[in-house]
């Protein structure tokens, strides 16, 4: 931007790179706030601002986790609109199949939606445990929609699976480990029930990203194909080829490198031709997860984004498919992907409030008034610095400030200064580094000591939420998320800030943030006015994080609203899902209310009787202490 020029919306949203991660669902609108479409650029818009007033006036509290029901079902029809539009570009013989596995997100209004929108793609669920086959069996009644059983199976499991197939779902099992085969094999029998099962393949190659390991000959779950070749010749034995409908694989979810898909639906593609020489009736090809998303807009093999589209994904599972099955003269079969990511990371937003800040390093410094105050050589010198500063020595100014402060702390350690003149030396130290970071912009070329300046002069805003529980990705496996302020983005953000939670982990903080070129260690903001609610939105947030999310300092899970519009354009709050009460976090780690309470009221007895309370006091007490279990573990 050049000097003197006035900020715009337009500004804002290249600087936060809405138009590269944003998919077309989240913009800036000519108020500067942002704004929502949840059923793409052709739909309608939603204020972000507006959405948080009408929360607050119905008395439900910040944070908050906007779910956009219009989001998921525009990305579960975009996804299968990739996959038809390719089957039918290269005249693939055969059909696609979406399914959703209930582990990136198994809220139930969330199940319940995607379920719903794709009745029309006999859209079909993957479950990996017990607990989720339970709720899935409840919710899921399309008897053509496919049921995928993931995991390792005990003998309860194998059973609720069967069962599923007396009542009209078509449940396939999918063969973990070799033991499953034989213990399918004896239920069969004792229940009557002839079972559909798949084999997952551990293929050769691996993915691509953090996820990579998930793939490859070392990976935690599948079959090796002499452990395949073994389980055909045990069903062959006992006749039961004829159970053999599908072949899955997976690479690793968050796949960045197109190259590593291909590699693996060609390996994937030969172990299914083989199969179909054996197992007459085979007909599903699943390639599994692995579908990214774009979270820092760069459409790199970087870890938080991707080199490729979903219409190129799609293109090239049925290209690299229907060749091998063309070349072995194999009919085509089915294509099944359970793109979980893809298809909720996007509906979820998460809004924040700042409640503060730490504003180290970019308070105002006199350096005559530094030099009237203080005779301490060191301190001296830098004050005569900061006066003396210009384009041309900035950067001999830094290495000398640096050296300087070295001194100055020793000298402090040492005792040799007081604490009057430390606190002037750090004044002068962090003012020299704002000037020297101000002048860069005068330089024909940033020398790069002098490019680490602007992350390292970055302010901390205290935000009323817990980075464990709602984005633990972040803390755990450095996931990059987009976040912006939702107002005044038509407004130059003039702060380099750093987020942090309100938890008392060290751990608690944001300090890698999206950018197209590379990771940005600050985050442009605004300052902060008096009176003023200042928030920010966390984007991207749909898939994995909220059951991924742990109560570190018994901080539980935010309000939740789900928001859609209705034919007129009109905005709704289909579902408020409250967030956990003080009291429903304590029982999850086996602190009963009753018990708490009488504990207090003891402790309170105590006071009166030694008469440090009255009993009217020890009253008013007692009943804060209860009132608390009722409410939000988030700051008010």
């Amino acid at each position: 931007m050049m000097p003197g020029e006035p900020w715009t919306v337009a500004k804002s949203e290249q600087l936060y790179g809405f138009e590269h991660w944003g998919a077309g669902y989240f913009r800036v609108n000519a108020r500067g706030n942002v704004s929502v479409w949840p059923n793409g650029p052709d739909g309608s818009a939603i204020d972000l601002q507006e959405l948080v007033e009408a929360v607050r006036q119905r008395d439900i509290q910040l944070p908050v986790l906007f779910r956009f029901n219009g989001i998921l079902r525009h990305r579960l029809r975009m996804i299968h609109g990739a996959f038809t539009a390719a089957i039918a570009e290269y005249k693939y013989r055969g059909e696609y199949r979406p399914v959703y596995p209930i582990k990136v997100n198994q809220q139930r209004h969330v199940v319940n939606e995607l379920s719903e929108a794709g009745r029309a793609f006999n859209l079909g669920l993957e479950v990996g445990s017990k607990p989720e086959l339970i709720a899935v069996l409840a919710i899921q009644d399309n008897p053509d929609a496919l049921l995928i059983c993931n995991g390792y199976k005990d003998r309860q499991y194998l059973e609720l699976a069967l069962m599923a197939r007396r009542v009209g779902r078509r449940s396939i099992v999918v063969i973990e480990k070799p033991s499953e085969i034989d213990l399918l094999l004896k239920l069969s029998e004792e229940m009557g029930v002839e079972p559909e099962i798949g084999f997952r393949l551990r293929l050769a190659g691996r993915g691509a990203g953090r996820w990579e390991r998930s793939g490859g000959e070392r990976a935690k779950f599948g079959l090796t194909v002499s452990e395949i070749a073994a389980a055909l010749q045990v069903l062959r034995e006992h006749g039961k080829l004829h159970w053999v409908k599908l072949l899955h694989f997976h690479i690793g979810s968050q796949l960045t490198n197109i190259s590593s898909l291909k590699r693996a639906v060609r390996e994937a593609s030969q172990v299914y031709v083989q199969l179909s020489r054996h197992c007459p009736q085979i007909a599903l090809f699943d390639v599994g997860g692995g579908l990214a998303v774009d979270y820092d807009g760069s459409k790199t093999a970087f870890e938080s984004s991707m080199n490729y589209t979903v219409e190129e994904y799609a293109r090239d599972v049925v290209w690299i498919l229907m060749e091998a099955c063309d070349a072995a003269q194999v009919t085509h079969p089915t294509i099944v992907t359970e793109c979980g990511r893809a298809m909720v990371a996007f509906n979820s937003v998460l809004v924040m409030e700042v409640l503060g800040l730490a504003n180290t390093f970019s308070a105002p410094c006199d350096p005559r008034a530094v030099l009237a105050a203080s005779d301490s050589p060191t301190i001296v010198t830098m004050a005569q610095m900061l006066q003396e500063l210009t384009p041309k020595n900035c950067q001999e100014t830094l290495h000398d400030a640096n050296e300087l402060r070295q001194d100055m702390l020793q000298q402090f350690s040492l005792g040799l200064i007081p604490i009057e003149d430390r606190a002037l030396g750090d004044q002068c130290y962090w003012a020299l580094l704002n000037a020297i970071n101000g002048m860069t912009g005068d330089l024909h070329y940033v020398p790069e000591d002098l490019q680490k300046l602007p992350a390292l002069l970055t302010d901390t805003y205290f935000c009323n939420l817990s980075i464990f529980q709602s984005m633990p990705d972040s803390w755990a496996v450095d996931q990059i998320f987009p976040i912006t302020p939702i107002t005044r983005l038509g407004e130059e953000p003039r702060r380099r800030v750093v987020l942090a939670d309100i938890t008392c982990d060290s751990d608690g903080k944001i300090d890698r943030f999206a950018d197209l070129r590379e990771v940005k260690h600050y985050l442009p903001a605004h300052d902060l006015r008096d009176g003023e609610q200042y928030c920010f939105a966390v984007f991207l947030v749909g898939a994995y994080q909220e059951i991924l999310g742990d109560l570190h300092n018994l901080f539980g899970d935010t309000n939740a609203v789900h928001v859609d519009v209705n034919g007129s354009g009109q905005v709704t709050f289909a579902h408020v899902v409250r967030g956990d009460s003080v009291g429903q976090v304590l029982r999850y780690v086996q602190y009963e209310k009753a018990d708490l309470v009488e504990r207090w009221r003891h402790a309170l007895e105590r006071a009166v009787s030694e008469d440090q309370l009255t009993a009217r006091e020890s009253a008013v007490l007692q009943r804060k202490y209860e009132a608390v279990f009722n409410t939000y573990t988030y700051l008010r």
